[in-house]
């Protein structure tokens, strides 16, 4: 009895997968994907409160906050100095200040 002879397979080469039309960098992103998350965006959410208060905002309100408290020790030194003055032009009836005797040790 004799074998029916197979047909010897087939080989069908391997397709090559095709290129995409979109450009991919080297880390395997799409680098004409223009859905991604916007940078100046993602960095305006990272610099600014939930209330819109923002870091430029922030430094505006120091600014004002510093100019009041340069007004008001500018008024103190204004005050201070009227004070000193007064006293430095007024006759005091005090008695002069007690000049300390030392007192000599012992031989």
């Amino acid at each position: 009895m004799s074998r029916p002879t197979r047909p010897p397979p087939k080989i069908v080469p391997e397709e090559e997968p095709e290129e995409d039309e979109e450009e991919m960098d080297e880390d395997g992103f799409d680098m004409e994907d223009d859905e991604g998350v916007d940078i100046f965006e993602a960095l305006g959410s990272l610099l600014a409160t939930e209330d819109g208060e923002t870091v430029a905002t922030t430094l505006v309100s120091l600014k004002d906050a510093t100019e009041k408290i340069a007004a008001g020790v500018d008024m103190q030194n204004k005050i201070l100095l009227k004070i000193l003055s007064e006293m430095k032009n007024s006759k005091c009836a005090c008695p002069p200040p007690v000049q300390p005797q030392h007192i000599a040790a012992s031989a």
